[in-house]
């Protein structure tokens, strides 16, 4: 699974870098069932973290691509437990936030990120760099990546974090992005 999450990480940099557009194949996903499967691959790395899933019964479904934000979850909740190293509760919570967007946030009680730290995060190859982070291994491209990601979906992406307490990263999504068989009949219309 790290494996292939890598050689993905390092395809979607590429096109990045290159100037190409991601390529989001769009469609109906249900995003609680997809942040309970991210949420339940992590639970397998570690012993040492309590995750805490909050998400209400009437969550929307999103029209994006299913992998990408996978990949963007991935990444943000491999994060916490990475930047967790004494364990603690990661707590992941989905909500509608009205105006067709949905905001997820992920919590954790790690070492934080000291403040003039926090403008560089989403930099391509950035690491904190403090002395409890540099015990944790890394390409420093996730959070890169997962800024672009949620962009190419007409999303943001934030962090609040105090060293010493914790972070907690947080993404809006739009509900309604339009999917490729919305595309193909408005140019169809339009013809």
């Amino acid at each position: 699974d790290r494996l292939v999450r890598l050689i993905n990480d390092l395809l979607n940099l590429s096109r990045i870098e290159s100037g190409r557009a991601l390529d989001l194949v769009l469609g109906q996903v249900n995003l609680g069932d997809l942040i309970s499967r991210v949420v339940d691959s992590q639970r397998a790395y570690t012993d040492r973290h309590q995750f805490e899933v909050i998400l209400p019964s009437d969550l929307p479904r999103i029209v994006a691509d299913r992998d990408k934000i996978d990949q963007v979850l991935t990444n943000l909740l491999s994060n916490a437990v990475k930047y967790s190293p004494d364990g603690g509760k990661i707590t992941v919570s989905a909500r509608d936030i009205g105006d067709s967007k949905l905001s997820v946030s992920i919590s954790d009680q790690g070492i934080g990120i000291p403040e003039d730290q926090i403008g560089r995060l989403f930099t391509r190859f950035h690491r904190v760099d403090s002395r409890d982070s540099r015990k944790q291994y890394g390409t420093g491209i996730g959070l890169y990546l997962v800024k672009h990601l949620v962009e190419a979906h007409h999303g943001e992406v934030a962090v609040a974090s105090k060293p010493g307490e914790g972070s907690t990263f947080t993404f809006v999504l739009p509900t309604d992005l339009p999917t490729e068989e919305d595309r193909q009949q408005d140019s169809l219309r339009a013809s």
